[in-house]
């Protein structure tokens, strides 16, 4: 039969030691925790971390098997995490409740959905639907141009050998491709329609829920690396946070320029090579030049409007892209990013690579987030096998990342960030 035994904190001075009898009626003067008595037997370290990874090895599988039912809701993760910093701001600058806070952002944040999505996703599936379907005379025009411009260089042999050839058969596989990847766009529309359902119901209570669950994980950590490892989860928000809001704010700069730029100098299908140019700047090296190549070759293979030989216009759209790359690289990037994961691009790359080849989009966007701190973490796990204290390396890593690096490392030791 259980019995109880009642104590005051036991945490108090005095209570070195939980008493492990059980009576009646007895009772510390300090007396206020039930404790039950006759209670199983305690795990032992090793059972609880056979428990923790039977758990993690499950969680893996079970994302990994139903990948198709997790993706909204981490869509509805990471753009939840993209507005936490507007909901708090309302929150504290208003003083409103957090349900009210989480609802404004929400609704602002469809609005802009649906908004965009009915000035912008129909002119781009135009774009793609001209595209492919006038992509044969644009590289027919391509070709004529390069055989002209040799014969104008006296270079028509190598014309016939090396330029024709590779055209054609490019012309050939790039047709094959658009057949094969040329689905309806209403394929699997209802299903569309749930995703998307599901991802806006998860953005929204991860707003409106993200400091409950915020504690919820702070209270059930391990109390002794309890405080460690709430610093390295606000070491590594700050850079993630940064990163990703970031990478977000150059993709809408660099779509909306490069689309007014085209505009301007009247390159067809300019929207389609916006939004290309902006999502490809996610990729170092390889995307920008990717972008550029494309709007250079669709340049080559259209008529331009100002009466300028087709090499020339050409010239000027890749002079434009390259003023805009060097802006972005010297103006934008430092002041909205800065180098906030400190990755080397070839690790960028292959951790885009292997991630879009693993779990596809999604993998793409969580590729570098995940290496940054799987690099931050890798640093912790370094210093503690070395019996080194961790973090004056961990802050220096997150100044270097940060235009302000006082104020990046103060907002991982605010009050509430990091309590213990």
């Amino acid at each position: 039969m259980l019995r109880e035994i009642t104590f005051r904190a036991l945490r108090a001075p005095g209570c070195r030691q939980l008493r492990r009898m059980c009576s009646n009626g007895r009772s510390d003067r300090k007396g206020c925790l039930i404790i039950r008595c006759g209670m199983g037997a305690r795990w032992s370290i090793t059972t609880k971390r056979g428990v923790v990874a039977g758990f993690v090895v499950l969680a893996i599988v079970l994302l990994w098997r139903a990948g198709d039912i997790v993706q909204p809701f981490i869509w509805g993760l990471i753009v939840a995490y993209i507005l936490l910093p507007v909901v708090g701001a309302l929150e504290r600058r208003f003083a409103v409740p957090r349900t009210l806070a989480a609802l404004v952002v929400f609704v602002a944040m469809v609005a802009i959905i649906f908004g965009g999505s009915r000035l912008i996703i129909p002119r781009v599936a135009e774009n793609a639907g001209d595209l492919q379907k006038n992509w044969p005379v644009l590289l027919a025009n391509v070709q004529q141009t390069i055989s002209n411009t040799f014969d104008q260089l006296g270079l028509s042999d190598v014309d016939d050998v090396l330029i024709g050839p590779n055209v054609d058969d490019i012309e050939r596989q790039l047709a094959a491709m658009a057949q094969r990847t040329a689905l309806p766009f209403v394929v699997g529309l209802g299903h569309f329609l749930l995703e998307f359902l599901v991802f806006l119901i998860a953005t929204f209570l991860l707003l409106r829920d993200a400091p409950r669950l915020y504690e919820f994980v702070r209270r059930n950590l391990p109390s002794r690396q309890r405080r460690e490892i709430v610093q390295v989860l606000g070491e590594t928000n700050v850079m993630l946070g940064r990163y990703i809001r970031g990478q977000f704010l150059l993709v809408v700069l660099m779509s909306t320029v490069t689309t007014i730029a085209l505009t301007l100098l009247g390159v067809p299908y300019s929207v389609l090579l916006g939004v290309l140019t902006g999502l490809l700047e996610t990729i170092p090296f390889v995307g920008p030049i990717t972008a550029g190549a494309l709007a250079c070759l669709v340049a080559l293979g259209h008529p331009n409007p100002f009466g300028w030989s087709q090499l020339i216009y050409v010239g000027v759209v890749a002079t434009m892209y390259t003023i805009l790359r060097h802006a972005e690289d010297y103006l934008v990037i430092p002041t909205v990013i800065g180098r906030a994961v400190r990755l080397h691009p070839a690790i960028v790359i292959f951790s885009l690579l292997t991630g879009g080849a693993v779990f596809g989009l999604i993998g793409i966007v969580l590729a570098v987030p995940f290496a940054a701190t799987l690099r931050l973490v890798l640093i912790y796990v370094g210093a503690k096998l070395r019996d080194e204290d961790p973090f004056p390396q961990l802050e220096v890593e997150l100044a270097e990342a940060t235009e302000t690096p006082g104020e990046a490392i103060e907002t991982t030791r605010a009050p509430g960030r990091a309590r213990p």
